[in-house]
């Protein structure tokens, strides 16, 4: 009995942590998800591999940051698991009621045995498997959603406008699509030779009323910069985005 008292009185313990494990395990995919949601559309999603934890916790508490998006991923979330416990509810009862006969009576004892719906583990993973597959379809929606409001050009834009700068170097006039390169200048490439002149020609890696040029994202070992267009000049494309080696010769002016 001491010992039977003693596993009762540790299991209110074993399962704070249980939970505490599951709310960890959630606000990773959901901050994994969204990070990787967003820099996929840009066409850099293996940024996120070089992320920590703690960014994905960063990312995951700004989801639900506003009440409005807490109410939205709330429902979300706790909608499916109702609608899992009250099937679970209702084969049970067919399955305990009526005429022992009945073909809806053998059915459900029947799914029951077959899917091992009467072990608390099974139950218990089946919500684990809902949640977690809801929680990765809201958070991959939200990347999505970020990713379409960062790429429009206008004042209420939250990523910095920049120009980025080369300096001390001889070879930096040689830059192939650097804003106003010359266009008799040679480039060896491996892709869209045509694309490459005409994004050069067209001036596109300048600021114009049409273009702003934003930081995406920059670490120690390059800088990711992406055009912004206003609403409606994007047609489902991406963005033109950059990458520049970091190199030390190269410097961010941002606004």
């Amino acid at each position: 009995m001491g010992m039977k008292s003693l596993i009762e009185n540790r299991n209110p313990f074993g399962a704070l942590l249980g939970v505490s494990a599951l709310i960890a395990a959630l606000l990773y995919v959901a901050g994994f998800t969204c990070r990787w949601s967003y820099y996929y559309n840009f066409g850099v999603q293996h940024l996120v591999f070089s992320l920590n934890f703690q960014s994905f916790l960063i990312t995951a508490i700004e989801l639900i940051r506003l009440p409005k998006n807490f109410f939205i991923t709330l429902v979300a979330l706790l909608f499916p698991l109702i609608v899992i416990n009250g099937l679970l509810r209702l084969l049970h009862h067919f399955a305990q009621k009526g005429d022992s006969s009945g073909w809806l009576q053998k059915t459900a004892k029947g799914l029951i045995t077959l899917l091992a719906l009467d072990s608390p583990l099974v139950i218990d993973a089946i919500r684990a498997v809902v949640l977690f597959y809801m929680t990765f379809m809201l958070s991959a929606q939200i990347g999505y959603a970020r990713y379409q409001e960062h790429i429009v050009n206008d004042i209420n834009n939250p990523l910095p406008a920049v120009s980025l700068v080369f300096e001390g170097r001889e070879d930096s006039k040689d830059f192939t699509l650097q804003c106003g390169a010359d266009s008799d200048a040679s480039v060896h490439v491996i892709g869209d030779i045509k694309k490459i002149n005409t994004i050069r020609d067209a001036y596109r890696t300048c600021n114009s009323p049409d273009i702003t040029w934003r930081l995406l994202y920059r670490d120690s070992d390059a800088i990711y910069l992406f055009a912004s267009r206003p609403a409606g000049m994007q047609q489902g494309k991406r963005p033109l985005t950059l990458i520049v080696p970091n190199d030390g010769h190269t410097f961010l002016v941002m606004e």
